[in-house]
């Protein structure tokens, strides 16, 4: 049996041209252009919601923490790399709430919940924690909100012709217990931290408006 009729056949399969070739990187090119940023904002939609779930196990396990205290919260440094007194450091927040944590989250595994997703500027590996404790609130009662002194003075003309001081009370669904260290979750223009409120409640943090 001749093998040209083999031949022919082979000859005549039909293949892919330069041409065609090009045209469908291209399609593809266009196609990764379109969903990149589309996978980036799901990317960072799923970040934010993690670091929202590690606020909240947070907020309980500080509460966790009042009731087995009298009702009063940890005292634990601001910036643990950077402590206010030096000679007589307070612990980090992540190493006094930890066994509480390991509680809420049902495992003996706590650190990741001091870890936001999002946190990638060593916050975590420099101070135990992504997220910053409201030391304003150390040794507070909790379900009590912060309590703020204010002093106030005013001159007309080199003369006082008013003083006065005080407090202010802000209540505990206002009263911040954790935050993001940094913007981890950018918001343009606001802040583009996470907050977990005393009552229990995380959301995106919005700075307190500045009086005029």
């Amino acid at each position: 049996m001749s093998p040209l009729p083999f031949l022919a056949s082979r000859r005549n399969t039909k293949a892919f041209t330069l041409l065609e070739l090009l045209v469908a990187i291209g399609i593809i090119a266009v196609l990764a252009a379109l969903l990149l940023p589309v996978m980036g904002r799901a990317k960072s939609k799923a970040r934010n919601i993690a670091c929202l779930n590690h606020l909240r196990q947070l907020g309980v396990a500080a509460r966790l923490y009042a009731e087995d205290n009298g009702g009063t919260l940890p005292a634990a440094e601001l910036l643990p790399s950077n402590p206010t007194d030096p000679q007589q450091p307070l612990p980090r927040i992540s190493d006094v709430l930890g066994p509480y944590v390991s509680k809420v989250a049902g495992t003996n595994t706590r650190a990741p919940v001091f870890k936001c997703p999002a946190d990638n500027d060593w916050f975590f590996e420099a101070e135990g924690s992504s997220y910053q404790w409201n030391a304003g609130l150390n040794g507070h009662r909790i379900d009590f909100g912060e309590n703020t002194r204010f002093a106030a003075v005013i001159v007309s003309n080199g003369a006082t012709i008013l003083q006065t001081n005080g407090d202010i009370t802000r209540a505990a669904d206002s009263t911040p217990l954790f935050l993001d260290y940094d913007d981890f979750h950018p918001r343009p223009p606001k802040s583009g931290k996470n907050v977990v409120y005393m009552d229990g409640h995380a959301t995106a943090f919005a700075a307190p408006a500045v009086p005029q």
